[in-house]
């Protein structure tokens, strides 16, 4: 195995580890519309407060969520 095999596994691995994140969060979203607060867990509130985070910090919060949403996009 050379090096750019590794990363290429590597990265394969996180990419689909990333999907597999995204969907539960889509299905945690879809299930709190539906059934309201599953477990004690509130995914919507949750998301709001990370992104209240982003835009708070001002400049930096916000190239930061860019930063974050561009790397997301280019899995």
């Amino acid at each position: 195995m050379n090096v750019k095999s590794i990363f290429g596994t590597m990265s394969d691995v996180l990419g689909g580890f990333a999907g597999v994140l995204g969907g539960l969060v889509s299905v945690g979203i879809l299930s709190q519309i539906v059934f309201g607060s599953v477990l004690g867990l509130d995914i919507i509130g949750n998301i709001n407060g990370l992104v209240n985070s982003f835009l708070t910090g001002g400049l930096t919060g916000l190239l930061t969520l860019i930063v974050l949403v561009g790397l997301w996009d280019n899995k």
